[in-house]
């Protein structure tokens, strides 16, 4: 694929006048995620047991 080509494809996908703004509040968890662990500890124990990278010992601490 050209390069001109995938710029076209680009602008077409993605046009600048329509890029929502984002609250700065918004954009600081975007850059700044909390961490994994915070987030697996404050998920209820329904999406817990449906997660796959929780371990069976982790749930036994809950």
């Amino acid at each position: 694929m050209s390069e001109d080509k995938a710029k076209n494809q680009a602008d077409k996908n993605n046009p600048q006048e329509e890029a929502p703004e984002l609250s700065p509040e918004l954009l600081d968890r975007i850059k700044n995620p909390a961490s994994i662990d915070s987030t697996i500890r404050n998920q209820s124990p329904e999406e817990l047991k449906g997660n796959p990278a929780v371990s069976p010992e982790m749930l036994d601490d809950r």
